[in-house]
C-alpha cells in the first residue's frame, strides 16, 4: 500500500476529538491497539517491511480501519517506537553497582545485551525502512545520540578527549557489533557477550 494511498483514504478519516460516546471510544481503542499488536507482532516474527494490508490481515480490521487510526506508516511506526522505548529505557537507566568507571561499562555489556535482544527485530525493520521514512531517521540519529550521552556520563574526562579511544568504546557497545556476532557470526548471547567483554578488557588494557 502506497504513501499516496494512505493520504488518499484518510482524507475522510473523522476526527477524534472527544465527541464520540464511550463505547465507539472503546471500540476504537481496541481496534488501535490491535492494529499496533499486529505490527509488533509480524515485526518480531521478521517480516520485512509489512504492508499497511498485511497489518490489517494480522490485526482482523479492516484496511480502513488502519487508515481511519493512522495516517500513514510512520505515525504507526511511531506508536510501536513508543511501546519499545517503554520497554528499553527501564533497562539502559538501571543504577549501576560499579563505584568505579571502568566497572560500569563492563555493566553496560549486559544491559546492553538484555536491551539489544528485546529490540533487535524492531532496528532491523527500522534499519530496511530508513531511506523511505523520515520519522526513522530522527529516531536512529536520536539512538545514536542517546549511546553517546549515556558513555560520556560513564567515561573520565582524559578517555573523552581521545577521540579515537572514545569511538572504540561507542563502537564496541554498538548494536552493530552485537548484530553481527549474534546474526552473522551465529554466537549465542553467551558468547557474544565474550566477544565484547574480550573488546572492552582490550581497550581497559591500553589506559
Amino acid at each position: 500500500m502506497s504513501e499516496t494511498t494512505f493520504d488518499t483514504m484518510t482524507a475522510e478519516r473523522p476526527r477524534d476529538d472527544g465527541s464520540l460516546p464511550d463505547g465507539r471510544r472503546l471500540r476504537a481503542e481496541r481496534s488501535r491497539k490491535c492494529i499496533v499488536d499486529a505490527l509488533i507482532t509480524l515485526i518480531r516474527n521478521r517480516e520485512i517491511m509489512p504492508s499497511a494490508e498485511r497489518v490489517s490481515e494480522e490485526a482482523k480490521v479492516g484496511l480502513r480501519t488502519v487508515f481511519r487510526h493512522f495516517e500513514d506508516m510512520d505515525s504507526l511506526y511511531q506508536e510501536v517506537g513508543d511501546q519499545i522505548d517503554a520497554q528499553i529505557q527501564p533497562i539502559m537507566r538501571r543504577p549501576f553497582i560499579a563505584s568505579d568507571w571502568q566497572g560500569r561499562i563492563i555493566e553496560m555489556i549486559d544491559r546492553r545485551a538484555e536491551a539489544f535482544e528485546w529490540v533487535m527485530p524492531f532496528k532491523v525493520q527500522a534499519n530496511a525502512r530508513l531511506l523511505q521514512s523520515e520519522y526513522l531517521k530522527a529516531k536512529h540519529r536520536c539512538a545514536v545520540d542517546a549511546d553517546i550521552e549515556r558513555l560520556c556520563a560513564i567515561l573520565p574526562p582524559e578517555v573523552k578527549r581521545d577521540e579515537t579511544l572514545f569511538d572504540a568504546f561507542l563502537t564496541v557497545l554498538s548494536f552493530d557489533v552485537w548484530y553481527r556476532l549474534r546474526q552473522d557470526q551465529g554466537r549465542t548471547v553467551e558468547q557474544a557477550k565474550a566477544a565484547v567483554r574480550r573488546l572492552v578488557d582490550g581497550l581497559l588494557a591500553t589506559i
